[in-house]
């Protein structure tokens, strides 16, 4: 990361148009239109969000992820709504309540535009009222301080930077700092993205925030599941998840959420894929019935919630896992689970368990049956169960030992034995 904020602050325009000439074409076609097209209504088109926060900090636009561009428009947008539904292959989702829309286009770039507006939120973690307003009033209702700043893309004045709330001293401390004191509880979401920005800048929270989060973290459980589950899914898919968790574990966001629900260490270790990190949870738990409630509480969808569920069968199945000798008794439990519990156990266990995991991870690519159902039809094998009977026993016989696919011998042996079977 580079340690001088802003660089080529003169310039930042021309180094997000270059960036998206380069690597998003069809962002950089549809940006290049939507700023000739304010320019020709006489309309303020302004670039905010990370895209701003990012070029800054001197960072590629996106990193390993599709770009998010977000626009904001100081007049009427229906203009620019055409233009970006004729450049999307996609239908563009409009929010008439928001006065948004999102488009995703051909390169992967996801493209929101909004209004310029103001909000007023009427009860905590409550969806917000708007109405259309200049720049700065848009500016004042953003999360952070960091994601609070524009950057001119139309008329006289594109290029300029509008910093009204310090982005760029924030940046330079690595400061995440929210712009009113009842910002959290206005958006308790707030909280899990103050410790994904945390991470994302390699920073800490502001003493003042990190003070207001922690009395108003009570917030949370005002928030729907689904709101709460899309909000820590983010946060488990950051770049740098595992300290982004150890930030939301700080603000102790899990048990705000649900007292039941504790994230230890060794969880924090499986972030980074939200499958995994939920089935280390249920191998980890020593609550029950955490596949009952947890689900509903936080929002888990339905591969999440098969992830949290294998965990905790896994974790019932440790000890006969361990004990069992046969590879191929270990191997016919084993299927039975996604690779997200697999993986997250073969980091977590130790011993028997762990070596048993282990080795038929590394095992099954190669489990291939010489024999396939075609040559056990012209072994005299009937067409039905049999088949699959004896494709079972073939695998088994692999994971045992006692044929060897690559040797023609072993498998001779194998077909003779199925010969004298019928």
């Amino acid at each position: 990361m580079s340690t001088e904020f802003p660089v080529n602050r003169e310039d930042l325009l021309g180094r997000l148009t270059r960036q998206l000439h380069a690597e998003a074409p069809a962002a950089h076609a549809l940006f290049d239109t939507l700023c000739h097209l304010a320019d020709r209504r006489q309309t303020d088109l302004y670039v905010v969000g990370g895209v701003v926060r990012d070029l800054l900090m001197d960072r590629q636009l996106g990193g390993q992820s599709p770009l998010d561009l977000d626009l904001a428009i100081n007049g009427d947008p229906a203009a620019f709504l055409s233009a970006i539904s004729e450049a999307s292959e996609e239908q563009v989702t409009i929010h008439d309540r928001f006065g948004t829309a999102n488009a995703i286009l051909a390169d992967g770039t996801n493209v929101d535009l909004a209004r310029t507006r103001s909000e007023r939120y009427p009860s905590p973690a409550a969806l917000p009222i708007v109405s259309p307003a200049p720049i700065d009033i848009d500016l004042r209702r953003r999360d952070f301080s960091i994601n609070a700043a524009a950057l001119t893309a139309s008329g006289n004045r594109a290029g300029r930077l509008i910093d009204p709330h310090g982005a760029v001293s924030d940046l330079k401390r690595r400061e995440v700092r929210t712009l009113y004191g009842h910002s959290f509880r206005d958006d308790p979401t707030r909280l899990i993205r103050a410790a994904r920005y945390a991470a994302r800048i390699g920073g800490t929270i502001e003493r003042r925030t990190m003070a207001d989060a922690r009395r108003d973290r009570e917030h949370l459980k005002a928030l729907s599941p689904a709101r709460f589950g899309d909000a820590w899914r983010l946060l488990l898919q950051e770049p740098n998840a595992v300290r982004a968790l150890e930030s939301a574990q700080r603000l102790r966001i899990p048990q705000s959420r649900d007292p039941r629900w504790i994230v230890s260490g060794r969880t924090t270790q499986l972030s980074g894929d939200p499958e995994r990190f939920w089935a280390s949870t249920g191998l980890l738990s020593r609550e029950p019935q955490i596949a009952e409630w947890l689900p509903e509480s936080v929002g888990l969808n339905r591969r999440e919630r098969t992830a949290l569920e294998s965990g905790v069968r896994l974790r019932a199945a440790r000890r006969s896992i361990g004990q069992t000798r046969r590879a191929s008794s270990v191997a016919l439990r084993l299927k039975q689970f996604p690779n997200s519990a697999l993986e997250a156990a073969q980091t977590i266990w130790s011993g028997p368990s762990q070596l048993a995991i282990s080795n038929f991870l590394e095992r099954r690519e190669n489990i291939a049956t010489p024999i396939t159902p075609g040559r056990l039809l012209q072994l005299g094998i009937e067409q039905g169960p049999k088949i699959g009977g004896w494709l079972e026993q073939i695998e088994s016989a692999i994971w045992d030992g006692e044929l060897d696919p690559s040797d023609a011998s072993s498998v001779a042996r194998m077909e003779q034995r199925i010969r004298l079977s019928r």
